[in-house]
C-alpha cells in the first residue's frame, strides 16, 4: 500500500523530520533521521521538506509493506534507507 505524505504534516524535531503520512485506512508517523536529511538537504529544515517527499514516500511505502515499523510504532528512515534507495533505483 503506497503511503502518501499529508500536506502540511511536517516539522522538524530536534534534528530529525517528523512527517504524517497516509495509508488506504490508517495514519503512519514516519521519521526522517538527520542523517537522512543531510542525504538531500544542506541544511535540514521542515520548509523544504516538500522538494524531496516523493523519496521519503517511496521508502516509507515499501518499509511499511516489509512490516518495518520500529517499536515506537513509526517508520524512520536513515541514511542507509536514502542510500539503498539510490542504488536501487541507479540499477
Amino acid at each position: 500500500m503506497p503511503l502518501v505524505a499529508l500536506l502540511d504534516t511536517f516539522n522538524m524535531i530536534g534534528h530529525n523530520a517528523i512527517i504524517v503520512m497516509k495509508g488506504d485506512r490508517t495514519h503512519q508517523a514516519v521519521c526522517v533521521t538527520e542523517d537522512a536529511l543531510a542525504g538531500v538537504q544542506a541544511v535540514p529544515d521542515a520548509r523544504r521538506l516538500p522538494q524531496n517527499l516523493n523519496v521519503f514516500e517511496l521508502i516509507a511505502s515499501r518499509k511499511f509493506e516489509h512490516g518495518e515499523i520500529a517499536f515506537d510504532g513509526r517508520i524512520w528512515i536513515t541514511a542507509k534507507d536514502l542510500h539503498d534507495w539510490q542504488n536501487e533505483t541507479l540499477h
